[in-house]
């Protein structure tokens, strides 16, 4: 089974896979929608094999719900209701962790934010 992690954003989404032992970062989507993140994680199941989606939940440094922490909360019933299986990882601070693997990175294109699921996804591989 391969995880597939998500870092959910309401402008880009990035993604993460872990293949053989090793987190690789995937294509972001670069304008979310609830459906194009489950098309995209039907894309990448039809190439990899299904497996489990870690989802990044946004919650403060003090472990407090944030703005998006409901959203993601909906977005998580939204996929398990078409089928996935889902769990929630906490996210602080997985965007600021890419900063010193890939300091030139354009916000924009999104590829920072399958950085930060690739540090979500990593997390959650090493939890007990």
């Amino acid at each position: 089974m391969n995880e597939i992690a998500v870092d959910y954003g309401r402008k880009r989404t990035g993604f993460a896979i872990c293949l053989a032992g090793v987190v690789l970062p995937l294509p972001p989507l670069v304008e979310t929608t609830w459906n194009g993140i489950e098309e995209r994680l039907k894309s990448i199941q039809n190439e990899n094999g299904n497996g489990r989606i870690i989802l990044g939940l946004p919650l403060t440094a003090a472990g407090k719900p944030t703005e998006l922490s409901d959203e993601v909360g909906k977005l998580a019933e939204y996929l398990t209701i078409r089928g996935f299986a889902v769990e929630l990882v906490r996210e602080t601070g997985s965007t600021a962790e890419t900063e010193g693997e890939a300091p030139v990175i354009n916000r924009r294109d999104g590829k920072r934010d399958s950085l930060a699921a690739m540090v979500i996804l990593k997390r959650y591989l090493s939890m007990p």
